[in-house]
């Protein structure tokens, strides 16, 4: 008697020991989410509504929290400074890395060697990376004061007024990524079909034109990628801004991760940071989600 024949479609149900490998695989994965995400994040939202300093039980307050939150002139002024901080640096470190890009591509000789020299801004440790600059934009003995003193200028004070000193921190947050982004970029250029380009030299188009019709255009999509990354890395400043001027003056470049951690760790007030930790979250999410539904129009116009 012939055996029975197997049914097409159906496959043989996974062993004891197919699903203990598989759960081995996956459990380390669920297991670190939950312990390093979803518990944390579960915990902030509780903590929003309580009054707890670390020391004693979280203590239930309602909304008291967030009825500070909304009447904290600090808190709006920290997320200004972040906000104009993000505003600046965005579209400055991807001009500048699409331009660098540009170079690095249509170099032949020694391209490598730029492109490594490029990267290695982004190697470098924030905080070496402000501390460097913190020497050289120093008001009293600092770098580049002490070259203007020697060519008869007056010192500037880069690091003690408002206004330079968050221009300081917008310059040292666009140098520290470039080279990231030039990264990005450089790939970006690799998928640009050399035809176009041709077929534009040959109707008479010069560099200045192929780069905005061409060039530009194609690169749509990297540029929306690389403006949502940099939007969430400026948005989450803290490092540079603490080692290069402390959050001063007077608060003028204090970000909304420098008061969070200040509300939380100096004043043990965690539940009032958890507030702050939760809306600068959700402002991530909604600025996100606005950059990825300006993507899909774009994608439906046929622009991306």
């Amino acid at each position: 008697m012939a055996g029975k024949k197997k049914l097409p479609g159906k496959t043989k149900p996974r062993n004891l020991k197919e699903k203990g490998f598989v759960t081995a695989i996956v459990a380390p994965t669920m297991i670190f989410f939950a312990v390093f995400f979803y518990y944390p994040v579960i915990m902030n939202i509780y903590y929003m509504f309580c009054d707890y300093n670390l020391l004693s039980k979280p203590k239930f307050v309602g909304l008291k929290n967030i009825i500070r939150f909304f009447s904290d002139e600090i808190v709006r002024i920290s997320f200004q400074n972040t906000f104009i901080i993000a505003l600046f640096s965005v579209p400055l470190v991807i001009v500048f890395a699409i331009l660098v890009a540009t170079a690095l591509f249509n170099i032949k000789k020694g391209a490598g060697f730029f492109r490594s020299a490029i990267f290695a801004s982004y190697l470098t440790s924030m905080i070496v990376a402000a501390i460097v600059f913190k020497s050289w934009f120093g008001t009293e003995s600092g770098f580049i004061n002490g070259l203007l003193v020697s060519l008869g200028k007056s010192k500037i004070p880069w690091l003690s007024e408002p206004a330079t000193a968050m221009m300081t921190v917008i310059v040292l947050s666009v140098w520290k990524y470039v080279g990231y982004y030039v990264v990005i970029f450089l790939a970006g250029f690799s998928n640009i079909n050399a035809d176009l380009y041709e077929a534009a030299r040959i109707d008479g188009a010069g560099s200045v034109k192929m780069f905005f019709s061409i060039t530009i255009p194609q690169l749509m999509p990297t540029i929306v990628y690389s403006m949502i990354i940099s939007t969430i890395t400026y948005l989450r400043s803290y490092s540079a801004v603490l080692v290069l001027t402390g959050g001063g003056p007077y608060s003028s470049t204090e970000t909304v991760i420098m008061y969070m951690f200040e509300q939380g760790f100096n004043s043990r007030n965690v539940g009032y940071a958890s507030v702050i930790a939760i809306a600068l979250t959700l402002v991530i999410l909604v600025l996100t989600g606005i950059q990825m539904k300006m993507t899909n129009m774009m994608s439906e116009e046929g622009t991306v």
